[in-house]
């Protein structure tokens, strides 16, 4: 079996000497504007260094973190979502003020990790259902028409489950192939 769709986001984006300059340097431009008063990011600057890695990642054909921000991150983060991954993977615990370069690093692959698989999310939720009101327009129709209904009806009940079926099927496996 293959890695999850996590585990091969994760990768990419580790191994992305794209994504690592970004993150550097936005690291650097955060610490520049703080005047290197702390030794690393407080947890306002996060918001403001997500979005400058998100604009530093340039649209490329040949580079693969570029190919998933256009297909998977169509919006900046939001500061809900900054909030969400800090609490979640647990930054700035035991009275920590400050998000060093490696910390800073990781929560910037799990923040970028969770968009895009938070819109795949919607997608799915998006075309499963409207895949499948397709299916049964479909089937509906195909029941009527003079030279193909015959033959249809004549598969009787397992023709719109096989049809709806290899519908799901085909989204979902395009969207897990899309995510690689």
């Amino acid at each position: 079996m293959g890695q999850s769709p996590s585990k091969r986001i994760e990768e990419a984006l580790s191994t992305s000497s794209a994504f690592q300059l970004a993150i550097h340097a936005s690291f650097e431009e955060c610490m520049i504007l703080s005047q290197h008063s702390f030794p690393g990011l407080q947890l306002y600057q996060l918001l403001d260094a997500s979005n400058r890695i998100y604009d530093k990642i340039v649209i490329d054909e040949d580079d693969v973190i570029s190919r998933y921000k256009q297909r998977w991150l169509p919006q900046p983060p939001s500061q809900l979502q900054v909030d969400t991954t800090v609490k979640k993977e647990r930054f700035y615990r035991g009275g920590q003020k400050a998000l060093s370069i490696d910390e800073f690093r990781i929560f910037a692959i799990v923040l970028f990790r969770d968009m895009g698989l938070t819109t795949a999310r919607h997608r799915l939720a998006l075309y499963v259902p409207l895949g499948s009101l397709a299916v049964l327009v479909a089937d509906l129709t195909a029941k009527k028409l003079p030279v193909i209904g015959p033959m249809y009806r004549a598969g009787g009940p397992l023709m719109p489950g096989l049809l709806l079926g290899s519908v799901i099927g085909g989204v979902v496996v395009s969207t897990q192939f899309n995510l690689s």
